[in-house]
């Protein structure tokens, strides 16, 4: 029996190890593409959909419209990204399709550390109410995907959809694009 368990706990200890060593090593995206996720400090928010990370610079958030400061929610959603950003190491994955935006930004998914695991910023902005999707054809990541976190927050009429009245309802049961429109 102990000779059982120490096996289990050694056997438990490799997988760990195994685990932490492959989220170093290159990471391939849905379309096969290889990438290189870099964790840095994440130095500066300049934007709700723009942070400054150390060694890689001006990071725009992938899948989620930019902003301006005249824009209602403007406020809220730079407060979210800094609460949940600055200061603090993240994860960024900058596109391999498209690496930089037209600013000179890298176009990245930005994950901060929670409870354990990586969460994506751009879906808990967009899921907050706090920013609406952005998809790109030809992004490594299917961010229309991601409409449904934006519906979600529309239906419970969270942030910018707090006052939204929706119109007849969608032609099917996904999101769509023209949902949102």
């Amino acid at each position: 029996m102990r000779r059982c368990v120490a096996t289990t706990a050694l056997c438990a200890l490799a997988f760990g190890a195994a685990a932490f060593a492959a989220e170093e090593e290159i990471e391939k995206t849905p379309a096969g593409l290889e990438f290189e996720a870099v964790t840095a400090a994440c130095e500066d928010v300049v934007a709700p959909n723009v942070v400054r990370v150390k060694i890689l610079g001006e990071c725009a958030l992938i899948g989620v419209q930019p902003m301006t400061r005249d824009d209602p929610y403007y406020r809220e959603a730079y407060e979210f990204v800094r609460s949940l950003a600055y200061g603090r190491d993240v994860r960024v994955e900058v596109c391999p399709n498209m690496p930089v935006n037209e600013k000179g930004q890298n176009r990245a998914v930005i994950y901060y550390f929670e409870g354990g695991k990586w969460v994506n910023l751009s879906v808990d902005l967009i899921n907050a109410g706090l920013a609406k999707v952005a998809d790109v054809p030809g992004c490594h990541v299917p961010t229309k995907a991601w409409l449904e976190y934006e519906k979600a927050a529309r239906k419970a009429r969270r942030g910018l959809w707090a006052e939204f009245v929706e119109r007849s309802g969608p032609t099917t049961d996904k999101p769509d694009i023209s949902d949102f429109d």
